[in-house]
């Protein structure tokens, strides 16, 4: 097993994602509705070690909403990144494919939403007091 080559998949897939949430918000940003700032943290993990990667923290308005990577080695998936807000969280997990999604729920299977425009404003909805 390649354990640098699956943490630097997971890092592209991270950075992916980010991308993607900057495109979503694209006109929001312009007009200063929200604002992006990353800042680096350090994952540890077994097999991978110290590794760094980027929070992504959303600043709209008085509220803030971090997504913060969780890690790669997850059970049931490639990779999760935590969405943190002020009134709740989220859980993005990375499935086959590179493709993120909204963990819906756990039991009595795992449902998995795939992430997307509306998936993202209404987990933004949720985590936020709005």
């Amino acid at each position: 097993m390649n354990w640098d080559d699956r943490r630097d998949k997971y890092l592209a897939a991270v950075n992916g994602l980010y991308h993607q949430i900057e495109a979503i918000l694209a006109d929001p940003l312009v007009k200063n509705a929200v604002s992006l700032h990353r800042r680096p943290k350090l994952l540890t993990e077994n097999y991978t070690g110290t590794y760094s990667v980027d929070d992504l923290t959303l600043l709209i308005g008085p509220e803030q909403v971090r997504f913060s990577p969780a890690g790669r080695n997850i059970a049931g998936a490639a990779g999760r990144v935590d969405v943190i807000g002020e009134r709740g969280e989220a859980t993005l997990l990375l499935q086959p494919g590179s493709r993120w999604g909204f963990l819906e729920t756990r039991q009595p299977t795992m449902r998995v939403v795939p992430f997307d425009d509306a998936a993202l404003a209404q987990v933004l909805h949720r985590v936020t007091r709005d």
